[in-house]
């Protein structure tokens, strides 16, 4: 079995101040700024960064209520330069037809705040997961299948300090598997800190984590053997983030690299964000390095798709 990450997860639910449920009067009277008007860059973030703010104060007093966590998507289309087809392609041998170059990928991520550790409630401590699936949906010689679906729980402190630097801090106990069995099978734990800083139109973030130990047996048979050792050569030990806001529009790149001189990998994603109605929001993203997907994690890619956003990190 793979490490039980969260057998501490109730304990929590009993920390922090005890909060009056507001009613829903106080929610229909609480003033939201409008992030959908054109206004500086500079006030287009504050806006932004002030409103998910306020939604997720107002929700640390109400029960039941779960929050968006990163963004919440569906791309249709997805263009994958190098479909991943080693691992099935050995199993299934003459019988196996190919992946399609595209397909669809979606995204559900939620959280909910489970304490408070201090009044002004700054100190936040969420539950949170993240399924991400690749979807072969135009493969119908393969009857469509999802080849690939990653799931992400996560324990997560939030602080917001507003120190001179440092605007926001968090610390996470992370899982991230894709759920399959022995050969297929890729998963590993983290403790993953955060640190980001604003300045003007943009936020700047590092990710830095540590991976918890598994077991190296080296037999691909054995389920509590560790399935990607090797994952720091190509995905390194962080996640660099820089967010800048135009207006109604935005843009994003995260990118990760093993800062080997000799045998360098890495990762970059860069996305452009921008409205299509007061709910929802169009995208284009380009992928372009290792870490694809969990399964893919050590397979140079190259991917471009355009989809819509239901909820945004801003």
């Amino acid at each position: 079995m793979k490490v039980i990450i969260f057998a501490g997860l109730f304990v929590f639910c009993q920390l922090g101040f005890s909060a009056d449920i507001i009613s829903n009067e106080e929610l229909k009277n609480t003033q939201l700024p409008i992030i959908h008007e054109e206004v500086d860059d500079a006030t287009a973030l504050a806006n932004a960064m002030k409103r998910k703010d306020i939604i997720e104060d107002k929700a640390g007093n109400l029960p039941f209520v779960l929050l968006p966590h990163r963004p919440n998507y569906v791309m249709p289309f997805a263009y994958t330069d190098r479909p991943y087809e080693d691992p099935y392609a050995e199993v299934l041998q003459d019988k196996w037809t190919g992946f399609k170059k595209v397909e669809s990928i979606f995204q559900i991520s939620v959280k909910y705040q489970i304490a408070q550790l201090d009044e002004a409630n700054k100190y936040r401590v969420f539950v949170a997961y993240t399924n991400k699936s690749y979807w072969q949906v135009y493969n119908e010689d393969l009857s469509r299948p999802f080849r690939e679906t990653n799931h992400e729980p996560e324990l997560i402190l939030q602080i917001s300090p507003n120190w001179k630097f440092i605007n926001r801090v968090t610390l996470a106990l992370n899982h991230q598997s894709n759920g399959q069995y022995q050969g297929f099978s890729r998963s590993w734990n983290r403790i993953i800190a955060g640190l980001y800083h604003v300045e003007g139109d943009s936020v700047y973030g590092i990710q830095p984590w540590w991976r918890m130990p598994e077991d190296q047996s080296d037999d691909p048979d054995d389920p509590k053997d560790d399935d990607n050792p090797d994952i720091y050569n190509y995905l390194g030990y962080a996640n660099f983030i820089w967010y800048k806001r135009f207006g109604t529009q935005s843009a994003m790149l995260t990118f990760g690299n093993n800062f080997d001189i000799d045998s360098n990998k890495g990762w970059g994603n860069i996305e452009w964000n921008f409205p299509l109605t007061a709910r929802l929001r169009g995208f284009v993203q380009w992928h372009e390095g290792y870490g694809h997907s969990l399964i893919e994690y050590n397979h140079y890619q190259r991917r471009i798709g355009i989809g819509i956003k239901i909820t945004d990190y801003l």
